[in-house]
């Protein structure tokens, strides 16, 4: 029995573009648990707002480098970590682009890979690159400024880290995009196929 985590940000917690969040059995994570069945547990621990490293100023406790490692202490010992984050470093008063937020993947990495006090096995990781941002709706269009074009080179930069510390790799972008609703947040559709998508992949990690 293998013990998934799904480490996010709003797209992995279950955001609804229409405002809210989906029920338990509509978004991703869950339903990529439902797919492998009870014999593996899937943990959907996406937080709306997660970065990589940045301190957001007006949401506490964001930064998803700080958290990893209370994170792996709390669900372990796990066996792979789904990490898919970076669309929040994108919002317009952080000024970094998408170099710097593969750069903060690259830092979460690190922790995750470090020697666990508990003496856990090391997770496999499995680095999702987020889908492309498309024209962000309403407050996330001031948010998110500039946000566009930064989001179409994530994929690029996630897989040159992904490569360097022997993580799988995929690109969301590949497959999915946005709900034209508000650009950002995922719809049903784009729930369920990401969870397709990334299950045949899954299940060759915990099978090795």
């Amino acid at each position: 029995m293998a013990t998934i985590l799904c480490y996010g940000d709003s797209l992995t917690w279950g955001a609804a573009p229409q405002g809210g969040r989906f029920n338990h059995n509509q978004r991703w994570p869950e339903l990529l648990n439902d797919h492998l069945g009870s014999t593996h547990t899937v943990i959907n621990f996406g937080l709306p707002g997660r970065t990589t490293v940045w301190e957001d100023p007006f949401r506490e406790g964001r930064n998803g480098s700080l958290s990893i490692q209370t994170t792996l202490e709390i669900f372990g010992p796990i066996d792979v970590i789904i990490l898919m984050l970076g669309t929040n470093d994108l919002k317009h008063y952080f000024n970094v682009g998408a170099y710097e937020a593969s750069k903060g993947i690259e830092q979460i990495i690190h922790k995750i890979q470090a020697p666990s006090p508990h003496n856990f096995p090391t997770p496999k990781i499995f680095l999702v690159a987020p889908p492309n941002i498309l024209s962000p709706k309403g407050d996330l269009a001031d948010m998110y400024e500039g946000a566009v074009e930064k989001s179409q080179e994530l994929h690029q930069h996630y897989q040159r880290v992904a490569s360097l510390h022997k993580c799988v790799f995929f690109n969301s972008a590949s497959i999915i995009q946005p709900s034209e609703l508000d650009g950002i947040h995922l719809d049903l559709l784009a729930n369920k196929q990401l969870s397709l998508a990334l299950l045949p992949i899954l299940d060759q990690l915990i099978k090795c």
